[in-house]
């Protein structure tokens, strides 16, 4: 189970507001905030590449983490549900949307298969945006079309006993530590964590950024000015840009 301040505590940090204004960002654009606003080591918030986007054509997934592990391939064996309840119990008590974060603790991840269109519809149900996992998935179409997001590392067919563990616990996925209570971003592009220090300024740098590449990427394709002055040009909006991003930081 959780520890008393893992669960139940977004609400201290972030909103629905909150969530639903990063919905239209880009993941990338959201770590170029990250990179403004101080944040040099990506490797500590952007999990890698082996998490894949499965669901590309939905919008973002964004919400808070609840963490969990599974052994879905180590042959026979009963299955064990208790903390796969409780974390339901916990996704229907929640007034935000939750991100199921998996880790799959089983030999060998690419014959773990965590979910299917079946279970996604009890995870919509009970309030689920979206899951990502460090195994597997199959379904893609019907999970597709209930609008649920999905990041794993394959497509996998079948499964055997579902063994969940670890409710609460730190989950291991992507390279990078997940915590319930976290807020997940991730779109076609990959998946990311927010760090908490930065959810009061996240939505305005966000905006910044979108207006520095707007106005660089105009500059940059410009063919009346050559490369001297593209260079003065970019000096003067990256000074401009930095100003701004100071006092967020």
């Amino acid at each position: 189970m959780p520890s008393s301040g893992a669960a139940g505590t977004l609400a201290d940090l972030m909103d629905q507001a909150l969530i639903e204004s990063l919905q239209d960002s880009e993941t990338a654009l959201v770590c170029n905030a990250l990179s403004a606003l101080g944040h040099s080591e990506p490797h500590t918030y952007a999990m890698d590449g082996r998490i894949q986007c499965m669901t590309p054509d939905l919008p973002p997934l964004v919400g808070e983490a609840i963490t969990i592990r599974i052994d879905t391939c180590t042959p026979e064996g009963d299955s064990q549900t208790d903390d796969y309840f409780a974390m339901m119990d916990a996704i229907e008590a929640s007034e935000l949307p939750r991100v199921i974060v998996v880790e799959t603790v089983g030999p060998d991840p690419y014959r773990e298969c965590v979910m299917g269109d079946g279970m996604a519809k009890g995870f919509i149900a009970a309030g689920a945006a979206g899951m990502v996992t460090s195994g597997g998935v199959r379904d893609l179409p019907g999970i597709i079309d209930q609008g649920f997001g999905v990041f794993a590392i394959a497509r996998v067919i079948q499964h055997a006993a579902l063994r969940w563990s670890g409710y609460g616990e730190p989950a291991r996925v992507g390279g990078i530590t997940v915590r319930t209570g976290d807020l997940i971003h991730g779109d076609s592009g990959g998946c990311i964590v927010i760090p908490e220090p930065n959810h009061r300024n996240i939505v305005e740098a966000c905006r910044f950024v979108n207006d520095f590449e707007k106005q660089a990427h105009v500059m940059i394709r410009r063919t009346d000015l050559n490369a001297a002055q593209k260079r003065a040009g970019m000096d003067e909006l990256s000074g401009r840009f930095d100003r701004a991003f100071e006092a967020l930081r």
